[in-house]
């Protein structure tokens, strides 16, 4: 019935927390669990082997990136319902059962993403509408976060509210990938994640191709993830994750948007790392992916991620 997913980079400790988890809290479906290691030096994929050995892994010489990692695995999988999770996710007693119930008693939704939160117990926004050119200034110019609950800057986290407190699903444009429930037929109808995107926005461009294929995409509140956040990011230093996160930016809107926003996004992304790239220290480790990012915006290389963008800088 279910097939669990989890890409993982040099997150031992808690990839080795999220399978037990799953241990302890199992699906009360059946279900298989793939483990794609992306070229981890931690030992990771040792781990897998020795305590895990009902999982099945996939092991890397390189780290490919979210979306190419997941598709590895997509062809192995048996599943009906594929559950993309994150190696810094742990499941709680009945974390998945609502999902799995939402998805069997409403044959329109198409994915589902569950509640998710921090350890301590405190639950934030998993939810976001597609983003145009406004929610992308927002975003940048560092207004959405400082004023998240203003309802004009921010109106999804009145709606993310209203679902938590009543624990009625609802339906929303995209969902965090950190905990990913979807139909098989979805995947079979729109295709798998872009591997054009390395990190960042693989589950905004496949919740919009669901929705314009027309599924449903809702997030379930009584389905409880843990999520420490941070994994395989925080392995990702110096630049990297503001670089793949920013080419995404620019991936995406070339496939969705008009050419007239693809170019506004360019003058506010080069506005940006131009004067960041004037103001961070001459020893800043991110100044090689602000330059990438000008590059980019010129038109000087691809929207993506490449292999070279990987060496240490």
């Amino acid at each position: 019935m279910l097939s669990i997913l989890i890409v993982s980079f040099n997150t031992k400790g808690m990839l080795e927390q999220c399978l037990q988890s799953i241990r302890r809290h199992p699906p009360s479906e059946s279900y298989e669990v793939f483990v794609v290691d992306n070229g981890s030096t931690d030992g990771s994929p040792a781990l897998v082997t020795e305590r895990f050995p009902e999982v099945r892994l996939i092991a890397n010489s390189d780290n490919r990136g979210f979306a190419a990692a997941n598709n590895q695995a997509l062809p192995l999988a048996k599943g009906e319902v594929i559950l993309f999770l994150n190696s810094d996710t742990c499941l709680l007693p009945d974390s998945l059962g609502p999902l799995l119930t939402r998805l069997k008693e409403q044959p329109g939704v198409g994915i589902v993403g569950a509640t998710e939160r921090f350890e301590e117990g405190t639950a934030y926004p998993t939810i976001c509408p597609s983003p145009d050119l406004w929610f992308l200034f927002l975003t940048h110019t560092g207004l959405r976060h400082y004023f998240n609950t203003n309802p004009r800057i921010n109106p999804y986290r009145q709606i993310w509210e209203l679902a938590y407190r009543s624990g009625e699903p609802v339906a929303v444009d995209w969902l965090s990938g950190g905990c990913l429930m979807v139909r098989r037929r979805v995947l079979e109808e729109v295709g798998p994640f872009d591997e054009g995107y390395f990190f960042y926005m693989e589950e905004t461009d496949l919740c919009l191709r669901a929705r314009r294929a027309g599924w449903r995409i809702e997030y379930v509140p009584r389905g409880v993830i843990i999520h420490h956040g941070g994994g395989s990011s925080d392995k990702a230093k110096g630049g990297l994750l503001t670089l793949s996160g920013t080419v995404s930016e620019l991936r995406y809107f070339r496939k969705h948007r008009s050419g007239t926003e693809v170019l506004l996004l360019k003058a506010l992304l080069f506005a940006e790392y131009t004067l960041k790239l004037f103001l961070v220290r001459p020893s800043d480790p991110r100044r090689w992916a602000y330059r990438e990012i000008l590059r980019t915006t010129l038109g000087l290389r691809p929207a993506t991620v490449t292999k070279e963008d990987l060496c240490p800088h």
